[in-house]
């Protein structure tokens, strides 16, 4: 599949303000099932800046504008080609005993602990393992069973929590957005020894289709397993991460991959909208 996704992000001021320094992180990654071809960014009023890698593998672009303005937009076009081959996964007693061994945990650590945004309580992690029957089964069933739990448990309403909400404040209202399911669905995960970690992307929905968070950035899961790497699960829609999902960046929470985010100098107060369109396109129409 080939996609098509335009975006604009604009920040209006209630005044002027003098100069502001900024990071955004809208290319999207190009992997064994991704292909990136084209990438355009165009930055309103006029600034300079670099790009570089983060920690995480992501593409990162900060940038200043240094002359007084009321305004600051960000527009980006992504095209890209996405492929998944079909994995069944088979957890054997090999791929269940490296996982519980020190190297491995060590190995990934960093997805494995949980941060200020992936902490569930204990009652509420044994609530969900209880009623999935953990016991009963292997590690990547159990993945496919918390993703479902979540769909047909939680609420997708937006507005109902906003971009600080943690993992717990979320399950006790069992409601909420992708942010908030994919930072559930990382507690449990990682706290079975599942190495798990947050993804942000875009997800296409085609003309009628019922799928969620195609509005907007979506976030998902994704699980490592040795021999099969990581898969994507997706909360927010009961299903896997494969050819209508568009990976931008990879990271623990949130926190790590936040889309824009900036400080400007000046006394005034702000609003941000976002837009967003993805769209399949045929190879001829791509440039």
């Amino acid at each position: 599949m080939k996609y098509e996704v335009l975006q604009s992000t604009k920040y209006t001021y209630s005044r002027p303000v003098s100069q502001s320094i900024n990071k955004c992180v809208f290319k999207p990654l190009s992997n064994s099932n991704q292909n990136l071809i084209l990438y355009e960014q165009i930055i309103n009023p006029n600034a300079t800046g670099s790009e570089y890698l983060d920690y995480w593998g992501n593409e990162v672009s900060t940038f200043y504008v240094w002359e007084p303005h009321d305004f600051l937009e960000v527009q980006t076009r992504s095209v890209l080609e996405i492929s998944y081959e079909p994995v069944n996964v088979i957890i054997t007693l090999d791929i269940e005993k490296e996982m519980k061994s020190n190297a491995f945990k060590k190995r990934y650590a960093e997805f494995l602990c949980h941060t200020e945004y992936s902490i569930l309580h204990d009652h509420m992690i044994e609530e969900v393992l209880k009623k999935v029957g953990r016991d009963q089964l292997d590690l990547y069933h159990f993945v496919e069973k918390v993703n479902q739990y979540i769909y047909n448990h939680f609420s997708y309403v937006p507005g109902a929590t906003h971009v600080k909400t943690v993992a717990s404040e979320a399950f006790e209202m069992k409601t909420g957005v992708c942010q908030d399911f994919t930072h559930i669905m990382l507690a449990i995960c990682r706290s079975q020894g599942i190495p798990s970690r947050y993804v942000s992307g875009y997800i296409y929905n085609g003309e009628d289709a019922a799928m969620r968070g195609d509005a907007v950035t979506h976030a998902w899961v994704e699980v490592y397993f040795p021999t099969y790497g990581w898969i994507g699960f997706d909360p927010t829609n009961d299903m896997l991460a494969l050819d209508y999902h568009i990976c931008v960046a990879t990271g623990r929470d949130y926190a790590d991959i936040t889309p824009m985010k900036g400080v400007y100098m000046g006394n005034a107060s702000h609003e941000m909208n976002v837009s967003i369109r993805v769209s399949a396109v045929e190879s001829e129409k791509i440039f």
